[in-house]
């Protein structure tokens, strides 16, 4: 495993930029009708970025805007999140990581994307594990940040997290999440704007199955590049990362990048220095792709 170092001398910026997101609706053959957006030229290789619990795709509107010139870029909202609709019924089976997961390969399918690169944040990240078990083929390169690969919650917290939902519903928990999931002011509330466009049911369901998980034997096993973006100020997640470092070294190949001044939602926080990190990282993955062919068409030459 490899660790790298973001860039220091870029700025640090929070999520201000304004940025336009056009999105669709796309009946799966999972049932599910999901909220979608691509943005970049078409036959240009695949970046999808996939948020976390309670957000959605406007999480990424920044990268979507700031890799659309070279990639062609899929943000997604998963069930329940956003626009995307909720499972009928709405029972707890249908939000675990794996059913979030059969949405995205349908997703996939229906638009005919073979393999993409893959980011996710949290909850997103989640998916991308599942993902990588699954279906690794899809994968040209798995990121993740504000995700852990192991983790082991006692009861006590989902019942706190589920709790707290039946206690102040959607939008107090939105409020909640805006005062106090970010420093910066800025991000907070557009946390708060994302958190009110989620469903009641999601936010019931989904904590159940990611309070206790463990995909570390996955990501040793993995035979594509992998990349983690450590917040510095994630502390819950940092608290955690132990086994996941310790299987990312394991991994064939597999990278650790710290962000400084960054917390869960890192993109959102610096996203010019997020934004470079997975730039760097995908210009190594797409340089490999690509060697094999140009030293076929040099042999071609000799």
């Amino acid at each position: 495993m490899d660790a790298l170092h973001a860039h220091p001398g870029r700025p640090a910026g929070a999520h201000r930029e304004s940025a336009t997101v056009r999105t669709r609706t796309v009946p799966l053959s999972t049932g599910i009708a999901m909220e979608c957006a691509l943005h970049g030229p078409e036959g240009a290789p695949v970046l999808a970025f996939v948020h976390g619990l309670g957000s959605n795709l406007h999480q990424f509107a920044v990268q979507a805007e700031r890799f659309g010139e070279r990639y062609r870029v899929l943000l997604i909202s998963l069930r329940g999140h956003g626009g995307t609709g909720n499972a009928t019924p709405p029972t707890a089976d249908a939000y675990t990581p794996a059913a979030l997961a059969r949405d995205v390969r349908a997703l996939l399918d229906h638009l005919d994307v073979a393999a993409l690169h893959y980011v996710g944040n949290s909850l997103g990240g989640l998916v991308g594990y599942e993902l990588l078990r699954a279906d690794p083929l899809r994968l040209r390169s798995l990121t993740t940040f504000g995700t852990t690969a192991q983790l082991h919650s006692g009861r006590w917290t989902y019942w706190m997290v589920v709790g707290t939902v039946r206690l102040l519903g959607v939008g107090g928990v939105a409020r909640l999440v805006g005062s106090s999931a970010s420093k910066d002011k800025a991000v907070g509330a557009e946390l708060e704007r994302l958190y009110r466009q989620t469903s009641k049911v999601a936010l019931l369901q989904i904590p159940q199955h990611i309070a206790r998980y463990d995909y570390t034997d996955t990501l040793r096993s993995a035979h594509l590049p992998l990349l983690l973006i450590q917040g510095a100020h994630d502390k819950g997640i940092n608290d955690a990362l132990a086994t996941t470092l310790a299987a990312l070294d394991e991994a064939p190949d597999a990278r650790v990048v710290p962000l400084t001044d960054a917390g869960h939602f890192a993109n959102m926080e610096q996203p010019e220095r997020f934004g470079d990190i997975v730039s760097d990282f995908l210009d190594g993955v797409e340089g490999r792709r690509r060697q094999p062919d140009l030293e076929r068409a040099a042999a071609e030459l000799v």
